[in-house]
């Protein structure tokens, strides 16, 4: 698994692209550009949890790149969001 600068670092290349790029995983964890520039300001993390068999969706806005990176990198690890850490559980389960 690589380090998290290195996949906050992954993150804020892909997204830096001036086509508009956003990410998602599972539906569950997005991030997207919320204004309109080629080099977007303004940066939206949303994200759905489930507590006490409620889902609520919650979001987040960053005013840079970096900071909204680093929120979703942490939130995705957190989560245990992504097919890395589904290979680790699989290996768990055999």
């Amino acid at each position: 698994m690589i380090t998290i600068e290195e996949e906050i670092e992954h993150v804020i290349q892909f997204l830096s692209h001036p086509c508009g790029f956003e990410v998602s995983l599972y539906a569950v964890l997005s991030m997207r550009p919320i204004s309109e520039d080629i080099n977007p300001s303004n940066w939206e993390v949303t994200w759905i949890e489930v507590l006490d068999g409620l889902e609520i969706e919650s979001y987040k806005e960053f005013s840079s790149l970096q900071e909204a990176a680093q929120f979703f990198v942490e939130k995705r690890r957190y989560m245990l969001l992504g097919a890395d850490f589904e290979n680790i559980k699989d290996n768990i389960d055999e």
